[in-house]
């Protein structure tokens, strides 16, 4: 099976599991594309897996503008999605937001693999929020203590072993 991995990232954790995936999926050809570089032609590729960030409830522009105009070219393919978010318990409300529904309900799959609250992965703003959001978790008890409901996220090797799976699958 070919398959293209189009991801778009900004902490570099999209990234990190577009490469994670690519060495479960290593009996396949297995091709990344970052879209801060290239736009790739779908032509050619059995499945197209489609990987971004969620910030502030929402996939990053670059992945909502690629989505949009390629929405026609991907439902005539097939496609998996997986998302990088903090907030995990969230990740069924943002898949459902952020992929249209016409390609959500024609998905081979949707996961969440993780995230990140690195503040050196960051920059500018971003770095200020990661800082603020990763002390709230940390500190942010009555007494200063870690929140019992919270823990900060990371990538889940385990989410990313069953997407691949899925994947793998449908052949």
């Amino acid at each position: 099976m070919k398959i293209a991995v189009i991801y778009a990232s900004v902490g570099g954790t999209t990234r990190e599991c577009a490469e994670l995936l690519k060495k479960e999926l290593k009996t396949h050809t297995v091709e990344l594309f970052d879209l801060s570089d290239a736009e790739p032609d779908l032509d050619g590729y059995d499945t197209i897996v489609l990987g971004f960030p969620i910030r502030m409830g929402k996939a990053i522009k670059k992945a909502r503008r690629y989505i949009k105009k390629y929405a026609d070219e991907l439902i005539g393919h097939r496609v998996a999605y997986y998302i990088c978010c903090g907030f995990v318990d969230c990740f069924e409300e943002y898949a459902v937001k952020v992929i249209p529904r016409a390609l959500y309900e024609r998905a081979i799959a949707i996961s969440c693999l993780g995230g990140s609250l690195e503040p050196s992965r960051f920059k500018g703003l971003d770095r200020l929020v990661v800082k603020a959001v990763r002390a709230e978790i940390l500190g942010g008890g009555e007494n200063g203590e870690q929140r019992g409901d919270m823990s900060l996220p990371t990538v889940m090797d385990e989410n990313i072993s069953q997407f691949a799976d899925k994947i793998k699958g449908v052949e």
